[in-house]
This record gives structure tokens, C-alpha cells and sequence, in this order.
């Protein structure tokens, strides 16, 4: 499985709106929500406040997958928003994930799928206690998208 791994040393504060979606309609829900977003407005708001100041690779619209990058209960929260220094405006939330290592993968759908039954056990890394975080990038940008999964060494 082709990755790369990233070490962000200072805190993401991420921007947006939290849903709550069941774990096993996870594949069919998120992109509806992505496509209410893009419908009512809300996903170009994100982008109007993204690529303000970028200061890592992790640029884009973003996907907060749960607390924790093992899901493991029936429902997680899917926190939509984008990574933002400035004031959290009123009507959005915010998320704050503390500095940490990350493996990314370029393929959102095609890491899901492999991540925790072929890449975990032989990769030599643990999951970390933080959100994975699915990063959809602007136009042109290859690849389109990415997972980006927290990790420690074993």
C-alpha cells in the first residue's frame, strides 16, 4: 500500500460543523453530507476561509473521522470544516488535534478499505488516540484526495 508519513509539530485547529452518522452507512453518508454542503453553500464557505495561511500539507476540506482513528462504536461524529488560525465564526465549531505523526495515504476509499487489515499489523505503527482525517485538496492538486491517519511506533 503506497503511503507517506508526516510529522506535524504544532496543533491543527480545524473549523466546521459536526454530524453524527452511523459506522456502517459511513461509506454511503459522507458523501452525501460533502454533496448537502456543496448544495446549500457551506462547502464554499469552507473553501473562502481555506489556503489563508497554509503552514502544512494538510490543506483542504477535511473530514474528522470520530475521536480516535480506531472506530469502533456504532455512530462516530464526522466533523466537516477546514484547517483555520483565525476566529471561529459564529455559526461553526472547532476541533483542535494536537501534534502527532501521520502515515497518508492517496486514496481515501482504497485506505478504509485496507487500513486496518493489511497496513496495520505489518506497518510498525499503532493508531494514534486522535481523529483520522480525510483530506479532499483543490483543483489540479494530485492526488485529489487523502487519508491521513495518526500513528505512533509500536
Amino acid at each position: 500500500m503506497e503511503y507517506r508519513i508526516e510529522n506535524l509539530d504544532f496543533e491543527l485547529k480545524i473549523v466546521g460543523k459536526i454530524k453524527t452518522i452511523k459506522t456502517d452507512k459511513a461509506f454511503k453518508t459522507i458523501p452525501t453530507l460533502w454533496g448537502e454542503a456543496r448544495k446549500d453553500g457551506f462547502m464554499q464557505t469552507l473553501i473562502d476561509m481555506s489556503w489563508e495561511n497554509p503552514k502544512c500539507k494538510l490543506e483542504g476540506l477535511l473530514g474528522a473521522c470520530g475521536k480516535e482513528a480506531a472506530i469502533t462504536d456504532d455512530t462516530f461524529d464526522y466533523f466537516m470544516g477546514v484547517r483555520y488560525d483565525g476566529d471561529v465564526p459564529n455559526n461553526m465549531e472547532n476541533l483542535i488535534i494536537s501534534a502527532s505523526s501521520w502515515a497518508v495515504f492517496p486514496n481515501i476509499v482504497e485506505a478504509w478499505k485496507r487500513l486496518y487489515s493489511e497496513w496495520l499489523p505489518t506497518s510498525g505503527y499503532e493508531l494514534a488516540n486522535l481523529p483520522c482525517i480525510e483530506c479532499f485538496y483543490g483543483p489540479k492538486h494530485k492526488p485529489r484526495h487523502e487519508l491521513w491517519v495518526p500513528i505512533v511506533d509500536k
